[in-house]
């Protein structure tokens, strides 16, 4: 066929062709076009003589194999230099090409039939070696199952990712794959809670100690949500695997408890503004609370635990010191007519605050204290009520008025405490008299 008669489409093609060697610095040597699914005598830019399909060079394919790697003596040479670097020996006395096995004995003795290409892909040479021998993985396994002081059951091996018979430690018939047991992911479900009856069981033993009921008359499955109704009285419907993993229960609840934790971190936030404002520090390292005492250092230098309500919501200030009251007084003082004993702090002689205990019948003082320095007034009233918390004493009223009986171990607290303090103390008794302070 003359150029004068051929299509169209068949000149452009051949156009085409030729354009795109030159590109390349090829050569055509073919004398005339023979279609373009016909191969074609090229000679590359490097020298190389091959055999090309028009069609191939279109899809974006290259001329030469011997440049790209891919003509089969310089596969076989690079398959060879592979296997002298990692020691092996070519068994195979002849090329079978890239994707065929060649047999093959690796660095350790082992005779195997890797592919050139899987070689030239970085995946090694050897099974034995790589751990992924049926041999050597099913001795891997049953070592595996002796760690867990299981049994294997099967009577022959299926491979890696086949199930196998096994009966665990616990006496547990269960079927486990071998790859997922190397991953260390266990043997028995039952054990790992897992199966349906223990995840059940699990399920209904978490809801119960939530104060949740179960409205859903049958088991479902560990993915699938189920009807409960939360200690709250809402209605909801968490999937029990989730539950498992400590998710909870409750959406409602959920989105209260995260208002409330907003809430609450407005509130510190809104507080350090408010320290900032006044040049005072947070010395404080957790949040307790907008009703809870942090520990602070004020403007002038005096480290105080104001409640962060107090200073938001009411105003007040956040040192004591500075308002003039100092704490450091500490007393005791009893009923006069009933079994009670009332102990606190208080700032300089302590008569308003005395006489105010005495107009509601506190008229006995047992024990005061003035003059003290720093905090010690106030960790002593702290050891006080930690030390009655333990021994399980409950005020009678408020938070230091408990029953008379409590009345030697304040005692003994708040002198053990202030010898400690280095307070000079002489003895438990009163250091002030009633008449004393009154004058």
């Amino acid at each position: 066929m003359t150029a004068r008669t051929r299509p169209a489409r068949s000149l452009a093609a051949e156009a085409t062709f030729r354009a795109r060697l030159d590109e390349l610095g090829a050569q055509l040597l073919e004398p005339e076009w023979r279609a373009i699914n016909r191969k074609h005598r090229v000679r590359c830019v490097n020298g190389h003589e091959c055999n090309v399909r028009p069609a191939d060079i279109q899809r974006g394919e290259g001329i030469c194999r011997a440049c790209s790697g891919r003509d089969p003596a310089m596969a076989a040479a690079a398959f060879r230099e592979a296997l002298d670097r990692m020691g092996a020996t070519l068994l195979e006395p002849e090329w079978l090409g890239s994707r065929v096995p060649h047999r093959v004995r690796c660095a350790q003795g082992h005779n195997c039939t890797p592919q050139p290409t899987g070689v030239q892909q970085g995946k090694g040479i050897c099974l034995v070696c790589a751990g992924m021998d049926p041999a050597t993985a099913e001795a891997g396994f049953r070592s595996r199952l002796a760690e867990f002081g299981a049994i294997p059951l099967y009577r022959k091996w299926l491979g890696n990712n086949r199930p196998h018979r096994v009966r665990c430690a616990n006496g547990h018939d269960c079927h486990v794959r071998p790859s997922s047991v190397q991953r260390g992911q266990g043997v028995c479900r039952a054990c790992a809670g897992k199966d349906p009856a223990t995840a059940e069981a699990n399920f209904r033993v978490r809801l119960a100690e939530l104060g949740a009921t179960l409205l859903e008359p049958e088991w479902l499955g560990s993915d699938i949500p189920h009807r409960v109704r939360c200690t709250a009285g809402h209605d909801c419907t968490p999937r029990p695997s989730g539950v498992h993993r400590g998710q909870g229960i409750c959406r409602a609840c959920a989105f209260q408890n995260l208002a409330r934790s907003v809430k609450s971190l407005n509130a510190e936030v809104a507080f350090r503004a408010r320290l900032m404002e006044i040049g005072a520090v947070p010395l404080y390292t957790n949040w307790l609370g907008s009703e809870r005492p942090h520990h602070v250092r004020c403007a002038e230098g005096h480290e105080c635990w104001p409640r962060p309500s107090n200073v938001q919501r009411r105003g007040q200030g956040v040192c004591l010191v500075c308002k003039g009251k100092l704490w450091d007084a500490f007393y005791v003082v009893t009923h006069a007519s009933e079994p009670r004993v009332k102990f606190g702090i208080t700032s300089g002689k302590a008569r308003q605050r005395l006489g105010s205990h005495r107009r509601y019948g506190y008229t006995n003082i047992v024990y005061l204290v003035t003059s003290l320095t720093g905090t010690v007034a106030r960790d002593t009233e702290r050891a006080i009520r930690s030390a009655l918390a333990l021994a399980d004493a409950v005020p009678v009223q408020g938070r230091e008025y408990f029953d008379i009986s409590c009345l030697p171990l304040i005692l003994d607290v708040a002198h053990g405490w202030l010898v400690g303090q280095g307070t000079p103390i002489t003895s438990p008794a009163a250091n002030h008299t009633e008449q004393e302070v009154a004058a």
